[in-house]
C-alpha cells in the first residue's frame, strides 16, 4: 500500500541545464511537508570501448564528481528545502530510478510533464506506471502553490478508495478542498451508475469522517481524460489526481491511453497515485521504451547527504 504520509522527495534532474520550475515545486514541497528531499541524477554515457579499464573508469567517476557538484550548486541553492540529499549514478535505464525510490524509501516523486498537445515520453509513461510511490508533475509556467481545490476524478475501477489517505494528507497539509467528480460513460447501465454513486458516497463520508472540505458533483461524457480535465476548469480546481494500477495488462493498456492524456493535456498540476503497490522483480517496459542499463565495472554510484 502506499504510504500517505510525505517524508522523503525524490526529483530526477537533467544536467547540466535542469528544469528551474521541476526544482522549485521539489523545494516548495518540501518545505511543506518538512521531507528531505533527493536529488538524483542519471549519468548516460557509451562505455569506455578502445579504452583501458583504468582509463574508462577514471573518466567515469569524475563524471559522477562532476554531476554531484553541480547538484550540490542547485541544492545550496534551495534555501526553503527541509533537507538535500544527492545521488548521481551512471545509468541510461528508467528501471534503476525506481530501484532507487524502493531503495531510499521515497514517499514521492516530483518531476516534469510534456508541453500542451505534446506526446509524452516512453520513460515518463514508464515511470508514471511503474513507481511504487505517487508522481506529482507540473509544467514550465506552473508555479509553486497551495493547490485551493483538488479534483479526484471518480470511475467504475477497483481500488480507488485506497488513494484517499494520500489525498486526504494532501488536502489537509494545504487546508484544501477535495472535489469528488463521479464521470459517467455515455450508454452505461443503469446497474453501473448505482455502483458509481455508492461508491462515490463512500468516498466521500470517508473524507467528510477526516474532517476534510468536500464538494460533490457528477459529469458523463465518451472519454474519461477529456471529460475529468472539461471539469478542471469547471470546478476550479488547482490540481487533479488520478490513480495508476500496472497489475494487470488489459487495465495497464487502457490506463496508457488515459494517464498520458493527462500529463498532455492537464492545465495544472497531476498527482498520480499507485493504487496498488505492484512493483516487483519484472517491471513494465512500454514498447517504445529502448533504453538500456550500462554497467561499468568500477563505482557507478556517488551520494551525499
Amino acid at each position: 500500500m502506499t504510504n500517505s504520509s510525505v517524508k522523503k522527495i525524490i526529483t530526477p534532474t537533467v544536467l547540466p541545464l535542469q528544469n528551474t520550475y521541476v526544482t522549485e515545486w521539489s523545494e516548495f514541497l518540501s518545505s511543506t511537508f518538512k521531507a528531505q528531499l533527493l536529488l538524483y541524477n542519471a549519468i548516460k554515457t557509451e562505455s569506455a570501448g578502445a579504452e583501458s579499464a583504468t582509463s574508462g573508469n577514471t573518466k567515469i567517476n569524475d563524471m559522477l564528481k562532476s554531476a554531484l557538484t553541480v547538484l550540490q550548486d542547485i541544492g545550496n541553492s534551495l534555501d526553503n528545502a527541509h533537507q538535500v540529499s544527492y545521488v548521481v549514478e551512471v545509468s541510461n535505464n528508467w528501471k534503476n530510478l525506481i530501484r532507487q525510490i524502493q531503495d531510499e524509501g521515497v514517499d514521492l516523486m516530483v518531476t516534469k510533464m510534456p508541453s500542451i498537445g505534446e506526446t509524452t515520453p516512453g520513460k515518463l509513461t514508464a515511470l508514471m506506471y511503474n513507481s511504487p510511490c505517487p508522481v506529482f508533475f507540473v509544467r514550465e509556467g506552473m508555479q509553486p502553490a497551495k493547490p485551493k481545490k483538488i479534483l479526484v476524478p471518480i470511475r467504475k475501477k477497483d481500488g480507488l478508495e485506497s488513494l484517499l489517505p494520500t489525498v486526504i494528507n494532501w488536502a489537509k497539509k494545504f487546508n484544501s478542498t477535495i472535489c469528488l467528480s463521479t464521470f459517467e460513460p455515455d450508454g452505461g447501465s443503469a446497474k453501473d451508475r448505482l455502483r458509481l454513486m455508492q461508491r462515490a458516497e463512500r468516498m466521500a463520508e470517508s473524507i467528510r469522517m477526516a474532517g476534510v472540505k468536500l464538494e460533490t458533483e457528477s459529469a458523463h461524457g465518451y472519454h474519461f481524460g477529456t471529460t475529468a480535465l472539461q471539469r478542471v476548469g469547471f470546478t476550479g480546481a488547482d490540481m487533479v489526481v488520478i490513480s495508476v494500477q500496472p497489475t494487470n495488462y488489459i487495465t495497464r493498456l487502457f490506463n496508457k491511453m488515459v494517464g498520458p492524456y493527462f500529463l498532455e493535456h492537464s492545465p495544472v498540476p497531476v498527482l498520480s497515485i499507485p493504487i496498488e503497490n505492484s512493483v516487483n522483480e519484472t517491471l513494465d517496459t512500454p514498447a517504445n521504451d529502448m533504453s538500456s542499463s550500462i554497467e561499468p565495472d568500477a563505482p557507478v554510484s556517488l551520494s551525499n547527504s
